[in-house]
């Protein structure tokens, strides 16, 4: 809980000295805080949690953009990444009161009102393509340029607390000479699509100096949300492409504000990995189809190119950067957050290696396992010695019942660690040979600590895969 409150407040404090910033994502990550809390006080099992999470983001959504599909869709989308009707319930009324609270009860304005804006003719749908395309490279510039900044600012020799000051000082010269990028940018859109306030020279200047101003705040840690001012970057894009159109093509083409709106979604889209929810967003903000299947020609073909550039999102890139791989599945992420120690059994029949083979048979006989572990002194592991590979050898040499274990045991290089997930214990013994595999400590000395089964992996494996389908498939 303390986590969300601390991003909306850091967004609060940005926002009140004019940072580059958005509303949304802090209001989103306070959503789904909230929604976990309320889970983790009922404590009625893991799906809880997730459709916890997924309500209070359906609902901040719906709030913020009077777009209660759109939330529902969003927290599908984005958050669960899957769809089942036991969560659909949940999460459609937590929208639904979000839409009441924002529009019926607090009177919330449309962030968006196009509704007698119409496609000029059918050619236009090419020019939509193709703002889609050159809004994607936008994008990628955009998510790219907050990522350099972010390694950057981390580089600075300076303490982490005072680096959202060096933020403010370029804020502090926009406030002063370029007010228009400042803040979250609400203003800056209604005015560029009312047209005839800015010029195509005030609208290239305003377009880089909010992306960079952005890039600065969020890698400085002056901001955290990223949604609006990208939807403020590609409406100027979009706006200036309309512009430019107007002069070349001088009439027969869509308005200015089509342009926009499509360039805003374009750009947003692939900066949040949402690219269904900012299309119904188009939609339920202005109730204009023809506006609405503009948008998405160009969120397509945007999300499309962006991909393959970049990645699904800014979003995920970052948690990618802190070693959790969404593209991996569900499946993968929940064997991440499973441990090799949870699963480690005690070895049956552990040997030091100056015993002799004859001393070890007699340990070994009556064992559910045919399997020895071989240590030295310090308790580390040396090899392995199988109960068969024993019986061969003293029938080949009956001599051989005095020799010591280090000499006939078997190396072995296949080993894990306790803190190991389990997902990357898959990885490992994919291609191992043995039922069981060693568990030693990590550092310098691999002291042996005990063994786990592949057996046990993989029936783990399955129970997490019967897991995800109970909750996709369940009702109730």
């Amino acid at each position: 809980m303390s986590v969300g409150v601390r991003s909306v407040t850091a967004s609060l404090v940005g926002l009140g000295v004019g940072a580059s910033a958005g509303q949304y994502g802090p209001l989103v990550h306070l959503g789904a805080t909230v929604g976990s809390a309320i889970s983790r006080f009922m404590g009625q099992g893991a799906w809880v949690g997730s459709t916890g999470i997924a309500c209070g983001v359906a609902a901040a959504i719906s709030t913020a953009f009077t777009a209660p599909i759109a939330g529902v869709l969003f927290a599908h989308e984005v958050v669960l990444r899957h769809f089942s009707l036991r969560a659909f319930a949940p999460v459609t009324v937590s929208a639904i009161v979000g839409y009441i609270i924002a529009g019926p009860v607090l009177g919330q304005r449309p962030l968006l009102a196009l509704s007698a804006s119409t496609v000029g003719n059918v050619a236009d749908y090419v020019l939509f393509i193709a703002l889609g395309l050159a809004s994607a490279v936008l994008a990628v510039v955009f998510m790219r340029l907050m990522l350099w900044t972010e390694r950057r600012a981390f580089d600075l020799p300076v303490p982490s607390i005072l680096k959202p000051a060096l933020a403010g000082i370029p804020v502090g010269l926009c406030l002063i000479w370029l007010p228009e990028v400042t803040g979250i940018g609400i203003g800056t859109m209604h005015s560029t699509l009312e047209g005839n306030v800015f010029g195509m020279g005030d609208l290239v200047i305003i377009l880089i100096a909010k992306l960079v101003l952005t890039a600065v705040c969020v890698g400085f840690g002056l901001a955290t949300g990223v949604f609006t001012p990208a939807l403020v970057i590609g409406l100027l894009f979009g706006a200036l492409v309309g512009e430019g159109l107007a002069i070349v093509l001088e009439s027969g083409h869509s308005g200015l504000g089509i342009f926009a709106v499509c360039g805003a979604v374009a750009v947003a889209s692939p900066v949040i990995g949402a690219p269904l929810s900012a299309i119904l967003i188009v939609f339920e903000l202005t109730r204009n189809y023809e506006l609405t299947t503009a948008a998405m020609l160009s969120v397509v073909f945007a999300n499309l190119v962006s991909y393959r550039i970049f990645g699904r999102s800014w979003f995920d890139r970052q948690l990618l950067n802190r070693g959790v791989d969404i593209s991996r599945g569900r499946d993968y992420l929940l064997l991440q957050t499973q441990l090799v120690e949870e699963l480690m059994d005690s070895p049956l029949v552990t040997v030091l290696g100056s015993e002799s083979l004859a001393d070890v048979l007699t340990q070994m006989d009556g064992q559910t396992r045919n399997l020895a572990w071989v240590v030295d002194s310090q308790h580390v592991l040396t090899g392995t010695l199988r109960y068969e590979a024993i019986r061969l050898l003293l029938i080949d040499q009956p001599d051989a019942a005095d020799w010591s274990v280090s000499q006939a045991a078997v190396s072995t290089s296949a080993v894990l660690f306790p803190e190991t997930d389990l997902a990357t214990a898959m990885q490992q013994v994919a291609n191992q040979s043995q039922d069981w595999i060693a568990v030693v400590e990590g550092g310098q000395h691999r002291r042996f600590l005990g063994v786990i089964s592949r057996a046990k992996i993989v029936t783990t494996y399955q129970a997490t895969l019967d897991r995800i389908r109970e909750e996709e498939q369940a009702s109730a």
